[in-house]
């Protein structure tokens, strides 16, 4: 078994005066809103430092216009130190924010909002496995535990995923490595960049409410979702919903499925229109059987919009909240959980007034 002494020498914290201690962040660091986090919370910006950009490029400007002068470009997975937030054009309809960085301005529904974290220490005694969060921008993934072999890399996996580990284990490169399950397929990536999130950071928020005395009300019209208790709104964020008109089916639904971390892949190939593939979802709730649920995003800052294949796309702090206020409550243990009933769901009513 690779011991904690053995893993602090991994990772550099032995032999450089430093504590493990000084390299942990506070447990609480990317959780969820508070239980009762009143109506309207949202800010597409919230002091965040680092914004990882999400598209193919962005072009840095000299003001927060589209008009003004383009000061730098930008790449996909680029990341950028954020200075203030500033309100510019409205380029689409639900955002004026620019961010302000040492390049020019940046617009910021299209960038992903990153707190800095330093490397975590690895945890040997992951019991029958344990949820974590990636805390780095981006990491690459690998099938055996080998960064050397290139032909063994699996995925580029980003800030905000979440997988389930079961096993520490030394790499071919002598660092520290956990073991991902996935529900068809056993990855790798780097301890140091993964924050194992404690069991009460995705307990019940509200227990003792039973699944007839809660709802849920997806507006398309006004790309928003709110949690009703006793038919008295609690909580709501804005969303990004289909951009086809039937991707987000009207009508009622119940969640029926629940993860706390799942891999989307559309299509059946690579070279095929419209595929995707992407690892690590957080906090999903599936409410048809053609796939269609809530979920964490960190492919776009652009809530408010439509933006989605049919899923309503809400940024992982929502996802969370709303994943632990919703029935059925599965047990942390699980994969995937589904209820014996749909009286044990709660409801969600997909609206366009």
């Amino acid at each position: 078994m690779v011991s904690r002494r053995d893993i602090l020498r991994s990772i550099g914290l032995i032999g450089l005066g430093t504590t493990a201690a000084a390299l942990t962040r506070p447990a609480n660091s990317l959780a969820a809103p508070s239980a009762r986090t009143p109506i309207n919370t949202f800010q597409r910006w919230n002091g965040q430092p680092l914004a990882r950009i999400t598209g193919e490029y962005q072009r840095v400007r000299a003001e927060p216009s589209v008009d003004s002068e383009i000061s730098k470009m930008l790449a996909r997975n680029d990341v950028v130190r954020v200075k203030k937030v500033v309100k510019g054009q409205q380029v689409f309809y639900n955002c004026d924010d620019w961010l302000e960085t040492k390049y020019g301005y940046i617009y910021a529904s299209l960038v992903q909002p990153m707190y800095y974290h330093l490397p975590e220490v690895p945890e040997p005694d992951l019991g029958d496995g344990r949820w974590a969060e990636l805390i780095m921008p981006t990491s690459e993934a690998f099938r055996v535990p080998d960064p050397s072999n290139k032909d063994a890399s699996a995925d580029l996996v980003f800030y905000g995923n979440i997988f389930r580990v079961t096993d520490l284990v030394t790499g071919a490169d002598r660092k520290s490595w956990y073991k991902v399950r996935e529900i068809y397929q056993t990855i790798y990536i780097r301890a140091t960049h993964l924050r194992l999130i404690p069991d009460e950071e995705m307990a019940p928020i509200t227990p003792g409410i039973s699944p007839e005395n809660k709802h849920l009300v997806i507006n398309l019209t006004e790309q928003s979702i709110t949690a009703y208790e006793y038919d008295q709104p609690v909580w709501t964020y804005p969303m990004s919903s289909g951009i086809t008109p039937g991707d987000t089916p009207e009508g009622r639904h119940w969640i029926f499925d629940k993860r706390v971390s799942d891999r989307m892949v559309a299509s059946l190939a690579s070279d095929e229109p419209g595929f995707y593939n992407l690892p690590g979802i957080p906090f999903v709730c599936y409410f048809t059987m053609e796939g269609v649920g809530t979920h964490g995003t960190y492919w776009h800052n652009d809530f408010g919009r439509e933006r989605s294949h049919g899923c309503v796309n809400l940024p992982n702090e929502g996802a969370k909240w709303l994943w632990r206020w919703s029935d059925p409550h599965p047990p942390v243990t699980e994969l995937y959980y589904r209820p014996a009933s749909l009286l044990q769901a709660t409801r969600i009513e997909v609206i366009r007034p």
